[in-house]
This record gives C-alpha cells, sequence and structure tokens, in this order.
C-alpha cells in the first residue's frame, strides 16, 4: 500500500466497492492519498485498448490531444452560490455565443444547475487494471490547482468545447482515456499532476444550443 501526504485539498481514499477497489475524492483541510497498486497497470497498454469497443490501438496509452476548451477558472464561476455577477454572466456569454437580447442570468443559472447536480464521474479503465475512482466535478472546480484541470478538461468534451470526440462515445469516455493514461504514467498511482491537460484550454467557445435547459431558481 502506497501512501502519500500533500497539502492540497482533495481526498482520495481506496475502499471496497462490488469486488474492485474504489477511490472517492472529496475536500478536506489536507490530504491523505492511500492506494492499491493495480495488478498488471502496465497490461493496460495494448492493441485492445483502455475501455473497451471504441478503443483502437491509435489511441492506446495516448492523452486525446485537444483544443478549444476553457480553463478551470472559467468553469469555477459555476459553482459560486447566490445571484451570478457581472463577470459570470459575461462569461456565459462568451462561452456559450450569446446575444445582448438573450437571458443571460437564465443561461448562468442553467449551466451552473446542471454542473453542481451532476453525479460523480466514474474513473476507469474498465478491464480492472486501472483502479476505477470517482470525481466530483463541483468539489474539484471549488478547489484550486491539479485536479480542477481533470474537471475542466471533462466539462468542456461535456458541452462540446472539443468537438467531435471520436473514436470515444462521450465525455465519460473521453475523460476516462485520460486518467488512465495518466495513472499508467505516474508509475500506477494516484496522478498528482494534470498540468498536461492545459494546452487544451484554448479559449474557444460553442453554439448557444448546446446550453442545458433552466433559470434560476
Amino acid at each position: 500500500m502506497k501512501e502519500l501526504t500533500t497539502k492540497k485539498t482533495t481526498e482520495v481514499i481506496t475502499q471496497p466497492a462490488q469486488s474492485r477497489r474504489k477511490f472517492l475524492m472529496k475536500s478536506t483541510a489536507g490530504v491523505v492519498i492511500t492506494t492499491l497498486p493495480a495488478q498488471s497497470v502496465w497490461g493496460a497498454c495494448n492493441a485492445s485498448g483502455l475501455s473497451g469497443g471504441s478503443r483502437t490501438s491509435e489511441t492506446v496509452c495516448e492523452i486525446p490531444l485537444v483544443v478549444g476548451g476553457r480553463s478551470p477558472g472559467s468553469w469555477r464561476v459555476y459553482v459560486k452560490s447566490g445571484n451570478p455577477s457581472k463577470n459570470s454572466t459575461n462569461k456565459v456569454r462568451s462561452m456559450f455565443s450569446l446575444g445582448h437580447s438573450d437571458n443571460l442570468t437564465a443561461a448562468y443559472c442553467s449551466v451552473r444547475n446542471e454542473i453542481t447536480n451532476m453525479p460523480n464521474i466514474v474513473l476507469s479503465d474498465g478491464m480492472g487494471a486501472i483502479p476505477e475512482a470517482t470525481l466530483n466535478i463541483e468539489t474539484a472546480l471549488s478547489n484550486t490547482g491539479g485536479i480542477w484541470n481533470l474537471a475542466a478538461y471533462y466539462l468542456n468534451a461535456y458541452y462540446g468545447f472539443y468537438g467531435d470526440l471520436s473514436p470515444y462515445a462521450n465525455a465519460e469516455e473521453f475523460v476516462q482515456q485520460a486518467w488512465a493514461v495518466m495513472y499508467i504514467n505516474n508509475g500506477g498511482s494516484v496522478p498528482t499532476d494534470y498540468s498536461i491537460l492545459e494546452s487544451s484550454f484554448t479559449d474557444g467557445y460553442v453554439d448557444k444550443s448546446n446550453l442545458p435547459y433552466g433559470e434560476c431558481s
């Protein structure tokens, strides 16, 4: 068993879940990262792929390199409570191509409501070589640095900032690939450096049709 202590504000703890190892991420004052080494972790890099059917030999063991995403700082405005600030409404305007006649407050709230109510994202390779973990988007964005890059990477894929995700079926599978590769590259342990994802944050934008439906409550 490996145990690392840092000053970050995310805790990852292993616990059994349906006979597979599982990590839970939660906000804390400090952090203790405890992992059980994955069995045959390097065996995940093979022609069959990291997560099954849609993987190809060309994508195995490579983090999807994309551009057009928004930074964690941009996404972080959507986990703030209370009435949206002018900075928040300007952010939703630029990110989702809204005009002066659009209801910016409602648009902002629709994104905030969806993000703060997102279920945990399951991170694993689907084959058991990479331990299963869960990522809470709201918690990750509420912290600073590190894991919030992974949260932004997921949201950019989810809302279409990276365009077509092929050969990945959806944003969850897309971020699972990145997590698995970073896990392997970190010697078979929980990633601590997510800076490789920052090159995908290039202040892109999407059409307002990508907005979820919703209003401020």
